[in-house]
């Protein structure tokens, strides 16, 4: 039987760790440190692990081995940060010292496998553990002030689906058109805070869902103002919004017989400049993440994908912003 525990005892004590915390200060050792101090994991895990314990599933998906659902939440944090795959995670945690002391394991632990790690996925998954973990954190940073509800900002994303159209690997995909382009795969969308730029809320839908229909998901209407672009304007939110008394910041849309005035054009571009915010998550998710497309053939594992991926940008703003 094959025995992923870390063999080597020399190394892998709980001195040598310290030692290797004092003598080696690299960017990624330094960073997952930073991580590790800013978060509170006993508060952010508890509702989760209350959820499981609820469903009595904390056994059977995760396999034989049972792991400190701390431990896993931080695997499911390294392997989006450096973008890796199961049998990658594994190979790494093995490896790498500065991921060890991240988990807390020693030379007589047990790391997750990559059949560990899957299942754990699939749990979170099933169990919309993920929407819980993302919110949960959004308490934190919301007690820290750096959700601050002023002002919101909403956009979404066209996620390209892992499996080829007309394969049928993939159930849940499907097609939308963007600027004259076909797209097959899915939607995620975000609310932003104004000021700190923190990922607020997230939605997760099918490419065809139109951006529109996951506002009212990703608003609470407290907001004194709330910024989208065209897709999402139309007469019933402006008014409600008036009426609400919410600044609308969504940009005006032309129509065929009735185009943009010089006014609403001037005010389109101002709004834009704030508006112009939201594209940042997706940026950093897309080229410091590499989250390119899915990378899995149904929604609930790409949306868990995708909110991790928010997830972490959130805690790289709560190290911006607090440091």
């Amino acid at each position: 039987m094959r025995s992923n525990k870390i063999n080597n005892i020399d190394l892998f004590t709980s001195s040598a760790n310290d030692k290797f915390t004092k003598h080696i200060k690299t960017q990624s050792k330094q960073a997952l440190e930073i991580i590790n101090n800013k978060i509170n994991w006993t508060k952010l895990l508890r509702p989760l692990e209350e959820t499981i314990k609820k469903t009595k599933q904390n056994n059977s998906p995760a396999g034989r081995r049972t792991f400190d659902l701390l431990v896993i939440v931080k695997c499911f944090i390294l392997q989006s940060i450096y973008n890796l795959s199961d049998p990658r995670l594994e190979e790494e945690i093995a490896d790498r010292r500065s991921f060890q002391i991240f988990l807390g394991l020693n030379s007589s632990d047990s790391i997750p496998d990559e059949t560990t790690i899957c299942r754990y996925r699939e749990l979170f998954a099933t169990l919309e553990l993920d929407k819980k973990l993302f919110y949960e954190f959004n308490k934190q940073l919301t007690e820290l002030k750096l959700i601050v509800g002023k002002g919101t900002i909403v956009d979404a994303t066209i996620k390209q689906a892992h499996a080829k159209p007309n394969s049928n690997r993939d159930n849940d995909a499907d097609f939308t058109i963007k600027r004259g382009k076909t797209y097959y795969g899915y939607k995620g969308h975000i609310a932003i805070d104004e000021d700190s730029q923190v990922i607020k809320s997230v939605e997760f839908t099918k490419a065809s869902i139109h951006d529109s229909n996951a506002f009212d998901q990703l608003v609470d209407y407290s907001e004194q103002a709330i910024f989208a672009d065209k897709a999402y304007a139309n007469k019933t939110r402006r008014n409600k919004l008036e009426a609400i008394g919410i600044f609308d910041g969504i940009l005006a849309k032309g129509y065929r017989n009735k185009p943009l005035s010089k006014s609403e054009k001037k005010v389109n571009k101002l709004l834009s400049t704030i508006r112009n915010k939201v594209e940042r998550p997706f940026a950093y998710m897309k080229q410091v993440l590499q989250y390119q497309q899915c990378s899995y053939y149904d929604i609930g594992r790409n949306r868990f994908e995708f909110i991790m991926c928010a997830f972490v940008y959130n805690i790289r703003r709560l190290i911006t912003l607090s440091t």
